[in-house]
């Protein structure tokens, strides 16, 4: 009897430590932890810089097993000063998923003082556990001064193939301004909204020490003009000649006078610069795209003729043509339905 009873003793242990054993196996593979953060991007290009009265680029990848519950961001001065910027979601797409990415246009008012700021990035899981991503950032003034401008202004028109027909000023339209500081980075209207059924006529303003628009030096005559070609470099595109619904992009340089008052020529549009432009992004293309314009001064007076309008947003540009980049002017253009600025 009493073996008996030891031998149900034992068995009873086993399997007390079996179950422990499968418990603890069990334990490992439920999903726990700190959430995950990968801050890609803070700034333009990941510059790590915004624009008092402008907004700040940031984009990050998050992964956490027990769901988000919320993401919070704070931007606090750097050394003694208290200025403090704040943003936190509890609800929405970011919200109740087990991986998202974030990206957001923080706005920066613009009353925040100019200087260096620290970037905390905080996530929290359906389980109190936390995590945070860190960056440095600097806030620049308003007040720098602008040395280039694009200026984007809806217009009516409809895309055929590489071109546009029946191109004419829409009523009431607003124009959109991106500026820029002599490197060519966006510090005002960098992250561009626009519709991507719009057409919109795009010009060039580019300004001296003193606040005078020089850019008609570019096309001051055919001789000079025949030097110079504008690109839209970057976004990957897909062209709206290749389309079958006529869904994409189309880049169009169309001044039609020279500054000496003379008709612009050449066959194809191959006689126009871009200081003048029209573009539509198409819905082929909605989504985010970084984007460079440049205009580019050729090393011959012959080649412009050879740039077709297939190639305005061609990688390899500056090997096919040689010459050198008189302006580089890089922003971001968001192309979504319902927003057209």
């Amino acid at each position: 009897m009493k073996k008996t009873n030891i031998y149900l003793f034992l068995l009873l242990v086993l399997g007390t430590l079996g179950t422990l054993s499968s418990c603890s196996k069990d334990d490992e593979e439920i999903p726990g932890g700190n959430p995950v953060i990968n801050l890609a991007e803070v700034g333009l290009e990941n510059s790590k810089t915004a624009v008092a009265g402008s907004d700040l680029h940031l984009e990050g990848d998050i992964v956490a097993e027990s769901l988000i519950a919320k993401i919070e961001v704070e931007i606090h001065q750097e050394g003694d000063g208290e200025y403090k910027i704040e943003k936190a979601w509890t609800e929405g797409k970011y919200i109740g998923v087990r991986n998202t990415t974030l990206h957001e246009h923080l706005d920066i008012p613009a009353d925040a003082p100019a200087g260096e700021y620290h970037l905390h990035l905080t996530v929290t899981d359906q389980l109190g556990n936390t995590a945070t991503a860190e960056s440095a950032l600097t806030i620049e003034s308003a007040d720098l001064p602008v040395a280039y401008q694009l200026l984007f202004t809806e217009s009516a028109g409809y895309a055929h193939g590489n071109h546009f027909h029946d191109l004419a000023d829409k009523d009431g339209a607003e124009t959109v301004t991106v500026s820029f500081d002599a490197q060519g980075s966006a510090i005002l209207g960098g992250h561009l909204h626009l519709d991507p059924h719009g057409i919109y006529k795009v010009e060039l303003k580019q300004l001296d020490d003193a606040g005078n628009e020089v850019q008609g030096k570019y096309i001051e005559s055919e001789a000079v003009a025949r030097f110079h070609k504008a690109f839209l470099i970057g976004g990957e595109f897909i062209l709206n000649s290749t389309t079958e619904d006529e869904s994409g992009a189309i880049f169009q340089p169309r001044e039609t006078k020279y500054g000496d008052g003379t008709d612009v020529t050449g066959a194809s549009g191959t006689g126009t610069t871009g200081t003048i432009f029209y573009f539509t992004v198409g819905h082929a293309n909605e989504g985010e795209k970084d984007v460079t314009y440049v205009l580019r001064k050729f090393a011959s007076a012959e080649t412009k003729a050879t740039v077709t309008r297939e190639q305005w947003n061609l990688a390899d540009y500056a090997t096919r043509f040689a010459g050198e980049d008189v302006i580089k002017l890089s922003f971001e253009i968001h192309a979504e339905e319902g927003h057209d600025h």
